[in-house]
């Protein structure tokens, strides 16, 4: 009996205005496409061992989940919560689109997505998909049956709203989880380019096979923003690193070369260091403000959901690593990434006019040269091995100076404001 009333209410809400058809897409829509997972959340301390069991004080959560429901959470209460003040294209809606199983988890997910605000095109069918999330301190591991995030394919999707008039962005979540998706994707970015005008933004996940194909290089050149955490950048772009996690000199060569790729713009978290992102032009760093962490599942999402907001409307890339960084903090004082994020924690976490922006192939800078050698000696000082990175970006700071020299690396130059 209630499966039956939840598809009257679809059915009902489809002809009389559920925010997805006729005047559901006005102008200033974003369209998220992607995973839904419902997630099970163990916070441990550490790893647990074959044929051991592991006791945890907290209890076990379950939570809708996955990249892109949790983006569209957040970025739905955003909309709710906050104006976006001098935006050419401000945008008043989000609209997620996958596939929700047709079984009992997938009962919950669909109920979770109605509780977080959020409004869902897509077909109900099949098994729904399920994550273990293992959540740690600093880290965190999964578990997954695919299930319908695997199944996910172009026949599930609304193509009258995902296209819909007011289409003014189009966001991939999950690239690599929906592998049923990835030869729909091209074609569904160009149209939604040529008919709508949209711009284009995609996160890849982690690539559980560890092959980083798939397709996503060739579709860079497809977008306008690359999201991805500094591991998948490095897996992506196809550099080896040295350790678990990207030297600075590591993290400039992969930004390098997905540009080289046709990434327009590139965006790199870094935990609770911040983010990065790099244009062909200029690149910039927003630190972060640390928060005591409760589970770090969903940050990465939270970080999407809010440098959207801050950038779909102005295309000022600072006011998206604002929101994004604040976004992401506020994260991880919670269980779960699904979870609209409370309006004080994200204004907590905002860090405004801490940018550093970083430019390429410039010829004014800083007025004091001594300014650029205090530096360089600063950061040699506190890491031996930056001299020996060999590109040469600039440094601007955005309170503006001006110089003639060349400089290290912007990762070598964001190294040392950090410090």
């Amino acid at each position: 009996m209630r499966v039956l009333l939840t598809r009257v209410i679809a059915v009902a809400s489809s002809l009389f205005g559920s925010g997805l058809r006729g005047s559901s897409t006005t102008d200033g829509t974003v369209q998220i496409v992607g995973d839904t997972y419902l997630d099970v959340i163990a916070k441990i301390d550490q790893l647990p061992e074959w044929d051991g069991d592991t006791s945890i004080r907290s209890p076990i959560e379950t939570v809708a989940g996955g990249s892109a429901l949790n983006t569209a959470a957040q970025l739905a209460a955003l909309l709710r919560t906050r104006r976006q003040r001098n935006q050419k294209r401000p945008f008043r809606s989000c609209i997620l689109h996958s596939r929700v199983g047709s079984d009992l988890y997938g009962e919950l997910v669909a109920e979770r997505i109605r509780e977080a605000g959020v409004t869902l095109a897509g077909r109900r069918a099949g098994g729904q998909g399920v994550c273990i999330c293992l959540s740690g301190h600093r880290d965190r591991a999964f578990v997954s049956y695919k299930g319908t995030v695997a199944d996910f394919s172009v026949q599930d999707l609304d193509l009258d709203v995902l296209l819909g008039s007011g289409t003014s962005h189009v966001h991939f979540s999950a690239y690599y989880d929906c592998s049923g998706l990835q030869e729909a994707v091209p074609r569904l970015m160009q149209r939604a380019k040529a008919e709508r005008g949209a711009s284009i933004s995609i996160v890849p996940q982690t690539d559980s096979t560890d092959e980083w194909r798939g397709g996503l290089r060739e579709l860079l050149p497809n977008i306008d923003v690359l999201i991805c955490n500094q591991r998948e950048a490095a897996a992506i772009a196809g550099v080896p690193l040295s350790g678990r996690r990207p030297t600075w000199a590591e993290m400039d060569e992969a930004v390098r070369r997905l540009q080289a790729d046709g990434a327009p713009l590139v965006v790199v978290t870094l935990g609770a260091d911040g983010a990065l992102a790099a244009s062909a032009e200029q690149w910039w760093f927003q630190p972060t403000q640390p928060r005591a962490v409760v589970d770090t599942t969903g940050a990465g999402d939270a970080f999407a959901a809010g440098f959207l907001f801050g950038w779909c409307g102005s295309r000022d890339v600072e006011r998206g690593l604002v929101y994004g960084c604040a976004c992401g903090a506020a994260a991880v004082g919670q269980i779960g990434g699904s979870s609209p994020l409370d309006a004080d924690s994200i204004n907590a976490g905002m860090r405004r006019d801490e940018v550093i922006s970083v430019r390429d192939e410039c010829d004014t800078f800083f007025n004091d040269c001594n300014d650029v050698l205090q530096e360089s000696q600063r950061a040699s000082s506190q890491a031996p091995w930056l001299p020996a990175c060999t590109s040469v970006p600039l440094l601007a700071r955005t309170s503006g100076h001006g110089m003639t020299r060349p400089r290290p690396s912007p990762f070598l130059r964001v190294r040392a404001a950090m410090a």
